[in-house]
Order: structure tokens, then C-alpha cells, then sequence
């Protein structure tokens, strides 16, 4: 008769920690699944489903125009640097002087190279100021429950097709 208790609480136990399911927001791994929210993912165009909390909205809302400015910023930034070492790696060129003609060197590609790391480098406090954004947003989603409702514990049975299950609700 121990045995049995035993082996129903244990199975009681693992069932009940094993089969949460979270309504905690959290961000994935990749673009596809940016946003998981409990068993549910959400690419990043789809932040006005996830967050429902307007203040967490709205830190979402300037993490992504901060995103975008310091996408912008770097993508020119890093065609100008690419453009200036080019420039650079082929900076010789033929010039005439007398009818003699010889190798002259062109040296405006470190200017580039210097415009393009200001734009770098512009762009990287608004990388910065989007990430810390977007996890304020999170931390904010996740205190409210992006509800107002209070949450109640509560027990179900479930009962389907060949199965029988308790759900545990809090």
C-alpha cells in the first residue's frame, strides 16, 4: 500500500511540474521565434499581438525605431568602410605628366574608411538603447500578466478520448 501511494505521488509530482505551461513572455533564439509566450511564437513584426500592457508597448514601439536607426547607420556605415578598403586596396592609377606615364596613388579611400566608422559608431548606442528596450517591455509584460485580472488556482479533470488527466491552473 505504500508502494502505491508512492508511486501516485511521485507521478502526482512529476505531472504538476512538468506540464506548466507559462504565460511568462521571453525572448527565443532566431527571427521565427522571436517572441514564445507560454506554448505560442511570435516573429518580431508581431509584437502588438504579444504585448498587451500600453506601457510595454510603447518600450517596444522605441525599441524598434532604435532598432531600425541603428540598422540604417550601420548598413552605411559598413558600405562606406567596404567602398574606402576597396578603394584603398586598389588605389593606383595611371596617371600622365608630360607624355611619360607612371603609377600615381589615390589616397581618399581612408577617408571613407574613417566616415564609415563614425556611422558605425553612431549606430551602436541605438543598438544598445533597443535591447535594453525591448527587455524593459519584456519585464513589463511579464509583471502585469498584460492583464488585470487576478489569477486563481483551480483544478480540472480532463477527460479524452483514451485519456485521463488533471490540469493544474495558477
Amino acid at each position: 500500500m505504500k508502494l502505491l501511494f508512492s508511486a501516485l505521488f511521485m507521478a502526482f509530482f512529476f505531472i504538476s511540474t512538468s506540464a506548466q505551461v507559462s504565460d511568462s513572455l521571453k525572448l527565443g533564439k532566431n527571427n521565427r521565434e522571436f517572441f514564445i509566450k507560454g506554448d505560442q511564437k511570435f516573429k518580431f513584426s508581431e509584437y502588438k499581438k504579444v504585448f498587451t500592457n500600453p506601457e510595454a508597448l510603447g518600450y517596444m514601439k522605441k525599441a524598434n525605431t532604435n532598432g531600425t536607426v541603428a540598422q540604417i547607420f550601420g548598413a552605411i556605415g559598413g558600405g562606406l568602410v567596404g567602398f574606402g578598403l576597396a578603394k584603398e586596396i586598389f588605389r593606383t592609377k595611371t596617371a600622365y605628366h608630360n607624355g611619360v606615364a607612371y603609377k600615381q596613388k589615390d589616397k581618399s579611400g581612408w577617408g571613407l574608411v574613417g566616415i564609415g566608422l563614425g556611422a558605425i559608431g553612431i549606430g551602436i548606442p541605438f543598438a544598445i538603447s533597443s535591447g535594453k528596450n525591448m527587455k524593459k517591455a519584456i519585464n513589463t509584460q511579464n509583471q502585469t500578466g498584460g492583464t488585470d485580472e487576478t489569477k486563481t488556482t483551480s483544478y480540472k479533470l480532463d477527460l479524452s478520448g483514451n485519456s485521463i488527466g488533471i490540469t493544474y491552473s495558477f
